[in-house]
């Protein structure tokens, strides 16, 4: 009785492995958070809560979170909450926190600074990409890491899209593969919020977590020491934790000065 299950799971596994990708190819807004996530994938800390397990442990938030995710409510929410734990509120708010570059006439690191109305503005108008921007803030933040599952919602993410796209573009010339079409696009579009309650949840519970003063997490197997701030790093060539150019001065860089 347990084969059919395990071929599912090893089924699942080669189409949606747990491994990072190499690289990630494209120009687009996906890639560039895709992008993102790859380069983290060393940081030496990681979330206090799995992407998988953040449903079960915040359940509330998750189906708030994505029920919300579609008009942009629960973006706003953790982009404006990411700033406020770790950073100096909206006041270091800028579009897309600066990990998308500017693209033709839209200069995306230099618009709507310190701009709450920019924030909302953001949130209603990319709502799973910017709730995406919260959550990698977050992770560049606290120098954390990907989690496995991330791998693999991007890889399933990816094929649903593609076979939406496929089956769409079908049902313009076989009627026959209309209502088919419809259908994967619904599984497409719950998916894609299933997602970001998880995401939600998980950011919640981070920010939850870290209430008494923040947390680090270090990974199973990363050399541990104590930085001059107190805070614990890893001795592995990290040296005292650093965040990259980022908008916002992290909170260990606040706690230093």
């Amino acid at each position: 009785p347990g084969a059919p299950h395990r071929r599912v799971l090893a089924m699942c596994n080669f189409f949606c492995p747990t491994e990072p990708p190499t690289e990630v190819k494209g120009n687009g807004t996906r890639s560039v958070a895709q992008g993102q996530l790859l380069s983290f994938q060393n940081n030496p800390h990681q979330f206090a809560v799995g992407l998988h397990d953040s449903c079960s442990v915040e359940p509330v938030c998750c189906f708030a979170s994505a029920l919300g995710a579609p008009c942009g409510f629960t973006a706003c929410w953790a982009r404006q909450a990411v700033l406020d734990k770790y950073h100096r509120g909206v006041d270091d708010f800028v579009c897309f926190q600066n990990y998308i570059p500017a693209c033709c006439c839209l200069d995306f690191p230099n618009m709507c600074r310190g701009s709450k109305a920019g924030l909302y503005l953001e949130g209603c108008c990319c709502p799973i990409f910017a709730l995406s921007i919260a959550r990698i803030h977050l992770m560049d933040s606290k120098q954390m890491r990907p989690d496995p599952m991330d791998w693999q919602l991007i890889h399933c993410s990816n094929a649903l899209q593609i076979l939406s796209c496929v089956v769409d573009l079908a049902a313009v010339f076989v009627e026959d593969l209309r209502d088919l079409a419809h259908i994967i696009d619904l599984t497409a579009d719950i998916f894609t919020c299933s997602v970001a309650g998880c995401m939600g949840a998980q950011v919640m519970h981070e920010i939850k977590n870290d209430r008494n003063g923040v947390q680090y997490l270090v990974v199973e197997g990363v050399p541990v020491t104590t930085s001059v701030a107190g805070m614990p790093t890893s001795s592995g060539g990290y040296g005292a934790p650093t965040y990259g150019v980022r908008v916002g001065a992290p909170v260990v860089d606040q706690m230093e000065r």
